[in-house]
């Protein structure tokens, strides 16, 4: 995926503005932007080739890394 699977999980439950948060995305290989709600955003540019910018939360970003994790556990089983 996008993020290491370990650094975008720290933003779960905080808010933007917590100090904690400010001190953390100054390390992560992805930029962090505020949401609704003063809530941590991971924006993403380039997702789909043609420059656009998305932005997921980190649960979002939880769940893909699970999917895709679960995809390829079926595909070594053969079997879901």
């Amino acid at each position: 995926m996008f993020t290491n699977s370990f650094s975008h999980r720290r933003l779960i439950g905080r808010s933007f503005s917590d100090p904690e948060v400010q001190k953390d995305i100054n390390h992560f290989p992805f930029n962090v932007v505020r949401g609704p709600d003063d809530k941590p955003v991971v924006e993403i540019k380039n997702v789909d080739g043609n420059g656009t910018v998305k932005q997921f939360t980190p649960e979002e970003v939880s769940a893909m890394v699970l999917t895709k994790m679960k995809e390829v556990a079926e595909g070594y089983l053969g079997e879901k």
